[in-house]
Order: structure tokens, then C-alpha cells, then sequence
């Protein structure tokens, strides 16, 4: 995604943000640890990785650890993707409800997914600790990891209500959730605007851009050889393997893993026809006092509400708050998403009605059809996708799992579901997006209609 940056220009009530993402201005580049683009590329190697956010940072070097050769080719600059344009959220659950995951899978069934995002969520919590095995301890980055767990919270009575039966179901599946009345939940965000929510302790938040600038300088360390720039513009196959073409050249190669998540393109068209991409945009305050935010978020947890449009937001390490949402499906102008996520989080919280808004950016994200991630063998590339905004975790965790399957061990847990192609017709563009947005739009109204 290429941002145009613009001068800020700011009003007490009324600002323009820079058009940037503000978690660069305080990370390493994560391109820094690439290879110059004058060095010819290997004629053979044992694994080709497409794609260099989480999934295929972690895919890379968890090949390279188990002894292979793996190139792993970016098409545009390591920043451009979502890996370090999210909210930095490491959460229990995914983008399907509990509900659904229940009928679809079963009770057992639905335990086992949730134990898996337990999993993912204990390898952040070991790759952002101070162990010996620890990003900080092997690359000398610090990813700001921070334990805070998150709360959910409901914008109406009725949504109070459907938080309640989730509860139930959580703690049925050995999620450990505490259900909160709107006193409590006013306790806890010095907001009138909710009327219930879950606390989650699990999980808790990153800084984005340094995770994958570690993980990029973790990959290097582990023998990954990494080139931006370098799009994938042709897979054939060929004795032995495939032949990936590229504008530098052509490499052999014996196995591919696509990681290309929400930027998927035309060299993987069955992996188009399956996975839906939508943006998800964000903007970034100036750093509060430190008394403002203390009232805001004194436990300084990760937050999202129940809206289908929903919102997250969360307090950053340099002191401001990151808040993000989608505003609608409808093709939008990245100003006027700003202006209506910097309403938002002033209806949230009236206290910012005089906070310059600094920044703002998007990202996007993917998703299947029941909001699950998929694991997938496709045309001789196997690919990890569709983590529903929930990928920081999932993708590190599934990524490693899936190098691990392909090289013998057990499949992923998404592995063992089909993936389908979309029942309409459908080549990456979501035309359909929008007439879903109306229907997302009308049950958030319904909703909160008390």
C-alpha cells in the first residue's frame, strides 16, 4: 500500500493528520536487513517465501532454522504490507464468532481452536519476553510486548446481553473471560459510552513495526536471504520443483509458501477466488498527559467493541492512544476515514475533544468466508491467509507450523478444513463488500436501539 505523505497542519479541534503510520517513526527498518538489489539472486534454493510480514518472516526462518536454503521475496518494501500497520493487538479468539465456531465444529472442536490461539499468543509472549530466546535477547530490538490482556465492550444493552452469553460460552471452552457491568466497565475507561463488557486477561499488545523488524533481522541472522523489491511474477513447474520468475532473475527451488495474506495478487488467482481483502485504517494521537491517559486506560489493556463497523484501540508505548476501526465498505478517501475515526474515538472518550490527531494509515487484511485462517496446498504453493485482523499471533504461530507439516510433522488445525472458492463470481476485487456493508450497518443500528 504506497501512502502520499502530506505536511500536518493542526487546529485545536480540527486537524489534518500526516498521512503515515506511526509506528515507523519509533522501529528499525525492517528493510535494512535486505540484499542489495545489485547481487544477482541463487540459481537453486530449498524453500522460495513470497510475501515478508509475519507469516513469511516466521515461515523463512523456520525453514532456515531446520537447515534449508530459503529466499524469501518481497514484492514492494517490507513496511508497504499490514504487518506493521495494525493495531498491535494480541488477542484470545478470531474473526468468527464463538458461535459459530461451536455449530460449525462442535464443542471439542471449538476448544481445540481456541487452544491453538492460547498457542499463538504464548509463542508472542516468548518471542517479545527477556528469555534467552527472545527477539530482545538475539537481535537486541525490544518489540514492546506487554501482557495487558483486552476488554470487549458493548455499545448497547442489547449487546451487554450478547456479551453475557458469550461469557458462557468462552468459559465452557476453558477461556478464562470476567463479565463486567457498565459501572465497572465506566471504572475502567472513564467512558459513559458502553453499557457492559468481557475482560480477557490473556494477551495483551506489541509494537508492530519493531515485531517485524525483529523478526526480518531474526530471519537474516538464521540464514534467510531477503530481497524488497522483487516481486514473484511467474511459478512453473519444472523436474524437481518450480522455476520462480522474477523482474532479477529466475530461481529453482523445491517447495513455495505464499504469505501474501490481504495483498494477494494475480499470480495466485485460486488463492484470490477464496479470500476476501478489506482495509482496516487507523489513526494515532499526540502524546497524552501522563495523568489523561492513566484515566483513560489504568490498566493500559487492548480494547475493541462488538460493532460489526467495530473499533479497537490502545494506549502505545510513547504514551499516545492508536485507535482504528472500518468506517464503512464503501470505497472512501483516507481523510475522511480519519475524520470519522477521530469522531468516533471523541464520542468514545470526550476528554480528546482538544487531542491533535497526528497520524493516520490503513492496511489490509483478509478474510474467508466463516472468518477463520486457512492453510492451504494450492497449485503446488502453500499458503497461510485469512486471519480476519487477528494475524499478529496466528500468523507467527501458524506459519511455523505449517513449515513443520510440510516437512513431515502434523497439520495445522487450519489445514484441516477446505477452503473453497467464493459460490459467486468473484476474482479479488470484493464487489460485494459494500451491499454486505449496508447489512452490517442496519444490525449495528438494530442493535443499539435500547
Amino acid at each position: 500500500m504506497r501512502q502520499t505523505p502530506v505536511v500536518a497542519k493542526y487546529h485545536p479541534i480540527m486537524n489534518t493528520p500526516r498521512f503515515a503510520v506511526m509506528w515507523h517513526d519509533d522501529a528499525p527498518d525492517a528493510n535494512r536487513v535486505a540484499q542489495p538489489d545489485t547481487e544477482p539472486l541463487p540459481v537453486a534454493v530449498d524453500w522460495v517465501v513470497i510475501g515478508g510480514g509475519f507469516a513469511g518472516l516466521s515461515a523463512a526462518r523456520r525453514a532456515a532454522e531446520r537447515g534449508a536454503r530459503v529466499l524469501l521475496l518481497e514484492k514492494g518494501d517490507l513496511r508497504r504490507g499490514a504487518s506493521s500497520r495494525n493495531g498491535g493487538m494480541v488477542h484470545v479468539g478470531f474473526g468468527a464468532p464463538t458461535s459459530g465456531i461451536i455449530k460449525q465444529f462442535g464443542t471439542d472442536g471449538a476448544r481445540a481452536w481456541f487452544t491453538l490461539s492460547r498457542q499463538a499468543i504464548d509463542r508472542i509472549a516468548e518471542l517479545g519476553g527477556t528469555g534467552a530466546d527472545s527477539l530482545a535477547a538475539t537481535t537486541g530490538i525490544d518489540v514492546q510486548w506487554r501482557p495487558t490482556g483486552h476488554l470487549e465492550l458493548a455499545p448497547s444493552r442489547r449487546a451487554a446481553l450478547d456479551l453475557a452469553s458469550e461469557a458462557e460460552m468462552r468459559s465452557g471452552l476453558g477461556v478464562p473471560v470476567r463479565l463486567l457491568d457498565q459501572v465497572a466497565i465506566r471504572g475502567l475507561t472513564s467512558s459513559e459510552r458502553f453499557a457492559g463488557g468481557l475482560a480477557v486477561d490473556a494477551g495483551g499488545g506489541v509494537q508492530p513495526a519493531r515485531l517485524q523488524a525483529a523478526m526480518a533481522d531474526a530471519a537474516q541472522r538464521a540464514g534467510v536471504e531477503i530481497r524488497t523489491e522483487t516481486p514473484a511474477q511467474q511459478i512453473k513447474r519444472v523436474p524437481g520443483g518450480y522455476l520462480v520468475t522474477t523482474p532479477r532473475g529466475s530461481v529453482r527451488t523445491s517447495h513455495i509458501f505464499g504469505g501474501v495474506n490481504g495483498y494477494v495478487d494475480s499470480l495466485f488467482p485460486a488463492v484470490r477466488r477464496r479470500a476476501i481483502t478489506v482495509g482496516s485504517y487507523m489513526i494515532a494521537t499526540e502524546p497524552l498527559d501522563v495523568a489523561l491517559l492513566r484515566e483513560l486506560f489504568p490498566g493500559g489493556e487492548m480494547r475493541f467493541d462488538t460493532r460489526n463497523f467495530l473499533s479497537y484501540w490502545r494506549p502505545t508505548p510513547d504514551g499516545r492512544i492508536a485507535f482504528g476501526g472500518r468506517t464503512s465498505l464503501w470505497p472512501d478517501s483516507l481523510s475522511r476515514i480519519a475524520r470519522t475515526l477521530t469522531a468516533r474515538l471523541r464520542e468514545f472518550h470526550p476528554q480528546l475533544a482538544n487531542t491533535r490527531i497526528t497520524h493516520a494509515w490503513g492496511g489490509q487484511l483478509a478474510f474467508a468466508l466463516d472468518r477463520l485462517p486457512r492453510v492451504t496446498r494450492l497449485d503446488g504453493v502453500t499458503h497461510l491467509s485469512g486471519c480476519a485482523g487477528s494475524g499478529i499471533a496466528l500468523m507467527t504461530l501458524l506459519a511455523e507450523q505449517t513449515i513443520d507439516w510440510e516437512l513431515g510433522g502434523e497439520a495445522p488445525l487450519p489445514a484441516r478444513i477446505p477452503w473453497h472458492a467464493l459460490p459467486i463470481p468473484y476474482e479479488g476485487h470484493p464487489w460485494f463488500l459494500p451491499f454486505a456493508g449496508i447489512g452490517f450497518a442496519l444490525q449495528d443500528w438494530l442493535s443499539e436501539r435500547d
